[in-house]
């Protein structure tokens, strides 16, 4: 019998927890080499109150076990995974995310599934039953060994979107097989939400000021982020569908040529200073353009050589939250389209999941990852 880790980390999503983890617990006790490690990334919604409320006798059995960081100010998917995963005693991890249901007998079936064969990891990518299903998406269930062989989830995926796709594609690299999860519906159940609450702890989400467009034709737009640390990120956005290249295209752009919207080239990222008049935008400390707002239009107007560009501002909160999920996703597409071409399986070189935690509520014995 495999001993089997549950990892799941939380931060701000007490409102889901509350309601699948006493199911997953129940769903689960007929199976005894079982740990649900639980991580608490720095949540200020009583997460640490509900826990020590509720899930006193899970604690005690050593059934649960609460770890907690006071370290991050946003949610960084891939590290708060890897830190999970790095906690985990397992012989096998599988990710469980906040607002996923396990299904009764789950772990039961991952000890079958490995017995059956130990050279491969489980997912619900594109298993029938979940494909419809995004947030049961990221459930990948491993051998720690081979997690830790290829570095855990790349850490410069720091948003939503893609992290899980990238961990498949190297292990696959890595000669792991992949394997669909069974069809159990019970497997893909979670709780559904809005868009807005995958990404309201980011930090794209916290700390955008301003998102601004230039119309460019019926299939680019030229998008700014303005963000309130005085940085901002600019890319040219494309319909794949009708979109004409004037160059041919580089392997990235090719992997891209799946998705409906991608991006033509890449985030420039820079710096900006709002003046009376108008916006600063720098490259390099070099200043590139000038943005001057004009009062009549409502718009910023920007000359350079012989172009006039218009940039509106967009205030459509539902715009926003979806256009920064599309921020979130391009830029991890774009590393995991680099790590399938350089057929890349290691990753985070210098080591993944490190933070300082502590235990059961133990905060005078800081344990350092």
């Amino acid at each position: 019998m495999y001993k089997i880790s549950f990892c799941t980390v939380c931060m701000n999503r007490l409102s889901y927890l509350e309601q699948t983890l006493p199911v997953n617990l129940i769903d689960n006790q007929d199976y005894e080499n079982l740990e649900f490690i639980l991580l608490d990334y720095n949540s200020f919604d009583g997460l640490e109150s509900w826990v020590r409320e509720h899930m006193q006798a899970y604690l005690e059995t050593g059934k649960l076990i609460y770890y907690k960081t006071t370290t991050p100010v946003h949610f960084n998917r891939s590290h708060s995974k890897n830190l999970v995963h790095k906690l985990a005693t397992g012989d096998l991890v599988c990710n469980i995310d906040a607002d996923n249901y396990t299904g009764k007998g789950f772990a039961a079936y991952l000890n079958r599934e490995f017995k059956n064969d130990d050279s491969i990891f489980l997912t619900a990518i594109d298993a029938s039953g979940a494909r419809e299903k995004c947030d049961v998406l990221g459930r990948i269930c491993v051998k720690r060994t081979d997690f830790h062989n290829i570095g855990g989830y790349d850490e410069r995926m720091t948003s939503y979107g893609f992290d899980d796709y990238d961990l498949a594609n190297r292990l696959e690299l890595n000669n792991v097989s992949r394997k669909l999860m069974e069809s159990n519906p019970a497997y893909f159940d979670a709780i559904s939400h809005s868009q807005a609450e995958r990404i309201n702890n980011d930090a794209v989400f916290i700390n955008l000021k301003a998102l601004l467009v230039n119309y460019l034709s019926p299939c680019s737009s030229d998008f700014v982020m303005l963000f309130t640390d005085g940085t901002f990120k600019r890319g040219i956005v494309i319909d794949i569908e009708t979109y004409k290249f004037d160059r041919p295209l580089t392997e990235i752009q090719k992997a891209e040529m799946k998705f409906r919207f991608s991006l033509k080239d890449f985030w420039q990222e820079g710096r900006w200073q709002e003046h009376d008049s108008h916006i600063s935008l720098y490259l390099r400390e070099f200043l590139v353009q000038k943005l001057y707002f004009d009062q009549t239009k409502k718009c910023f107007l920007s000359q350079v050589e012989d172009t006039t560009s218009t940039f509106y501002q967009i205030v459509n909160q539902d715009f926003i939250e979806r256009f920064i999920m599309f921020y979130s996703q391009s830029t991890n597409r774009i590393i995991m389209a680099q790590n399938v071409l350089e057929k890349r399986t290691i990753v985070n070189r210098s080591g993944f999941g490190k933070d300082v935690v502590y235990k059961n509520f133990d905060y005078q014995t800081p344990i350092t990852v």
